[in-house]
């Protein structure tokens, strides 16, 4: 008797889903079979499934490890890496992606697969497409190739089935891409598994079911147009302005667009279908309302709105057709179409004052300034513009100039006549601007007070907006006593040499002396203004001196100058002592000449301290910084310069002596260091640790310090001093300390040893550490030793019951003895981790003593019989 079932897997066609609608499948086994009554293979597994939402987005799952749990007689393994489906308005699409793929039935490997993908794509616009690709397809452990749409590739391989006699199972695959125009479906592997054989004699085939690696399926969404924004949204009456109108569901080739019904032109859908560009056509002054419609319905409309442009504009007049060219001629303009309009520009200037009358047939503005000549008027619409007549600006004139000429220091106040001067905004008498304007409002005539400038003819010329107005050689400056005002700096060095700037007026460039307490500078140089001058300082002596600028017409009151010592007359004699210690300190008397206003002494730059200077100015004391070893460039520090002294030579330090030179690790031991230079010294190294307790002797030949604790061996001892420090190699020899214990835990164990014991104290040292318990030494490779050396931990030797020492030994040097009481071990021990078992090998040994006594009586037993 033969039962067998077989469940088709459906492919999701787009021809049973709704539109828009989108799913993708993973790894899909429906597998199921009966010989005799007997189920020998059951599998049904669904592995990665997404259904794109009704309402649109996107469905994901990812990552799915590839197993089918309560399976008979089927095993899978793999990753379905991802399957999507998504849905939208102008497309909606589904992918399956699976990698590593294996398949047993009934022990055979029948199906694998390294990477097989399958992708569905159906947009609202364009064809739609199904897409499989595979890697590594191998059936019954043979590489395979599937095309699409293509019959079957068929295999099989012997299998044992109970009461399938000659069994095999076999297996069809087929790989799907199908497209209809109104969806898409991709299967990348579709298997058809039976079995085949005889049952009872009879030749027989049974459905298993089929496997599905990879399906994706979508339907095309159509869907009325959706229209968000419209840039710009106004224009011109006129049309011809391209908009960007934003939205959904627009379809190229398929799409129109109409401004208060009137069609737009040159319409032009991206090919995402979420924008597109349109031409407006002519339309009324004022809102529109926009529709882009497609096959699939028509968007709520937008709202745009027409501006005038003028284009109905008709001008039949313009006066007065000319004017000033610092503007305020009143300008009417008559004709029709004027509604809307909202300016007028000249030469693109706007007019001011504007206004039309409410019929749109005068325009009045008042004319802006601008440049002699005609300009172009224009009337300004929101979106456009529309030309009128011209309007021509007269040039403005100057007929007189009184007076026409005054001093070249200024403050003469000109009156200018002529005509179109309403308006100026200044006068300049060659490039120098005038002060005071004041202008008739007839325009006739204004007054400006004349700059300083150089002496001799300069053009003047009247500022005004759209022309200036200049007279050539308008006014004449003669020359007048110059005025200084201000000398910068006011000091320098007593050698002269200093470039000074002083500023004032009616300095001639070429005609111009300055002298410092009647001793001329050099290199005098005026601007162009006659209001500054640059000098260079000739030398004077040091104090104040009376700075005096003159020129053909005078001189100018004294300004204040001083000069400062700058040491170019000191002469230095001698320096006493010429060498001291690189920590500084050494009082140094130089003696010699002309310190008189000296400020300091510096070493190689530093300046020393303690600085004093006798009133004779022949002697200077004072004391030097620290400074590395050598040779020291010593320097007199003057207001305004600076003065060479014989060098100084730093001399470094020495140490002759350690005592002692030795000491515990731990540190503690207080060392005197002798030597030379060591005053100042601000610490003591040994190796990188400071030493404490620093106390130096004032002659600088020896100091005391109290040993930091270190590690054992030579280390290098270095004196830390300003300037300069001092090493002694290997200076100072750390020995190594005996150990000390504190504490034993626990205080007893059991005489068969193995009590774990923890001693606490200092200077343990890992790997060189052993201790002593009951006359026995533990080995250093069986102490167990903290980082920090203060504690340790071993097990007890076996020993007699009662007390004993422990002692810790590093390398030869023992600690003090703590006691360790060794009790029997009837009872637990605190600390003994033995306890237990040694019970149980008591009672072992126990049965072993009955298991002797048994055999000798048996022995005896034998001997009697």
């Amino acid at each position: 008797m033969l039962v067998a079932g077989l469940a088709t897997l459906g492919a999701g066609t787009p021809a049973r889903a709704a539109p828009g609608d989108a799913n993708a499948r993973g790894v899909v086994v429906d597998l199921s079979a009966e010989v005799l009554g007997i189920a020998v293979i059951s599998a049904d597994a669904t592995i990665g499934s997404a259904t794109a939402p009704a309402a649109g987005g996107t469905d994901t799952e990812t990552l799915l490890a590839i197993s089918i749990p309560g399976a008979l007689g089927v095993t899978a393994g793999g990753t379905v890496e991802e399957v999507t489906a998504t849905r939208a308005a102008a497309s909606s699409s589904a992918s399956s992606s699976v990698n590593g793929l294996s398949l047993a039935v009934l022990g055979v490997d029948v199906l694998d697969a390294g990477e097989v993908t399958a992708t569905a794509t159906c947009p609202q616009v364009g064809a739609t497409s199904a897409d499989t690709t595979f890697v590594g397809l191998e059936l019954f452990g043979s590489a395979v190739t599937l095309t699409a749409n293509a019959p079957a590739v068929v295999g099989s391989a012997a299998v044992v089935v109970p009461g399938l006699v000659g069994a095999s199972l076999n297996a069809s695959l087929t790989r799907v891409e199908t497209t209809t125009a109104t969806g898409a479906t991709a299967i990348a592997v579709r298997a058809v598994l039976t079995l085949s054989g005889t049952i009872l004699g009879v030749p027989t085939t049974i459905p298993v079911g089929t496997v599905i690696v990879a399906e994706a399926a979508c339907e095309r969404p159509p869907a009325a147009p959706a229209a968000a924004t419209i840039t710009p949204d106004e224009g011109p009456q006129s049309g011809g302005q391209t908009v960007t109108i934003t939205g959904t569901g627009f379809i190229p080739g398929g799409t129109t667009v109409t401004f208060d019904g009137v069609p737009a032109t040159g319409v032009t859908v991206a090919p995402a279908g979420t924008s597109l560009t349109a031409v407006t056509p002519p339309g009324a002054v004022g809102p529109a309302s926009v529709v882009v419609s497609t096959v699939n319905g028509t968007a709520p409309p937008l709202g745009y709105t027409y501006l005038a442009d003028g284009s109905a504009a008709v001008i039949t007049d313009l006066t007065p057709t000319s004017g000033p060219t610092v503007g305020g001629t009143t300008v009417t303009i008559t004709g029709t179409g004027f509604i809307g309009v909202t300016g007028v520009d000249f030469d693109g200037v706007p007019g001011t004052g504007f206004t039309v009358n409410p019929a749109g047939t005068t325009i009045t503005v008042v004319t802006p300034p601008n440049p002699a000549g005609p300009a172009v008027v224009e009337l300004v619409f929101p979106a456009g513009r529309v030309t009128a007549p011209t309007f021509t600006y007269i040039a403005p004139t100057i007929t007189s100039i009184v007076p026409d000429s005054g001093p070249n220091t200024g403050g003469t106040t000109v009156t200018i006549t002529g005509t179109g001067l309403t308006g100026a905004t200044g006068v300049t008498f060659g490039n120098n601007p005038g002060t005071n304007l004041v202008v008739d409002p007839s325009g006739t005539s204004l007054t400006v007070v004349t700059p300083p400038g150089p002496v001799g003819p300069v053009d003047v010329t009247v500022l005004i907006p759209g022309a200036n107005v200049t007279a050539p050689d308008g006014f004449t400056y003669v020359a007048a006593a110059p005025i200084a005002a201000s000398i910068t700096p006011d000091e320098g060095p007593q050698s002269g040499g200093q470039t000074v700037t002083i500023t004032g007026a009616g300095f001639i460039p070429g005609g111009t002396t300055v002298t410092f307490d009647g001793a001329p500078a050099t290199d005098v140089t005026v601007n162009a203004g006659g209001t500054s001058l640059t000098a260079v300082t000739p030398p004077g002596a040091i104090g104040p001196a009376a700075v005096v600028v003159s020129t053909g017409s005078g001189s100018a009151a004294p300004l204040d100058y001083t000069y400062l010592a700058d040491g170019s007359d000191a002469d230095v004699t001698g320096l006493t002592p010429t060498s001291g210690p690189t920590s500084g300190g050494t009082t140094v008397t130089i003696t010699g000449t002309g310190f008189t206003g000296a400020t300091g002494v510096t070493f190689d730059g530093v300046p020393g301290t303690g600085f004093t200077v006798n009133p004779a100015g022949t002697t200077i004391t004072v004391v030097t910084p620290p400074n590395a070893a050598g040779s020291a460039v010593v320097r007199l520090v003057f207001p305004a310069g600076t003065a060479a002294a014989p060098p100084f030579t730093y001399v470094a330090p020495t140490i002759t002596s350690i005592v002692p030179n030795t000491g515990p690790s731990t540190g503690g031991t207080t060392v005197t260091i002798t030597g030379t230079g060591l005053t100042g010294a601000t610490g003591v190294n040994f190796g990188n640790t400071p030493g404490t307790n620093l106390v130096v002797d004032p002659s600088g030949t020896s100091l005391t310090v109290v040993t930091p604790p270190g590690l054992p061996g030579p280390v290098d001892v270095t004196v830390l001093l300003p300037g300069d420090d001092v090493v002694e190699p290997d200076g100072f020899t750390y020995q190594i300390a005996p150990p000390v214990t504190d504490e034993l835990n626990p205080g007893q164990g059991s005489t068969g040893g193995g009590t774990t014991v923890t001693v606490g104290g200092s200077g343990f040292v890992p790997g060189r550490t052993v201790v002593t318990i009951c006359g026995q030494t533990i080995a250093a490779s069986l102490v167990t030793v903290a980082p920090d050396g203060r504690s340790l931990t071993f097990r007890t030797p076996a020993c007699a019951a009662g007390n004993t020492t422990v002692v810790v030994s590093v390398d030869g040097r023992a600690s003090n003895a703590l006691t360790f009481r060794y009790v029997p071990r009837i009872l637990p021990v605190t600390g003994d981790t033995v306890a237990a078992p040694l019970s149980v090998g008591a009672l072992l040994a126990l049965l072993g003593v009955v298991l002797v006594l048994l055999t000798r009586r048996r022995q005896r037993a034998g001997r009697i019989g």
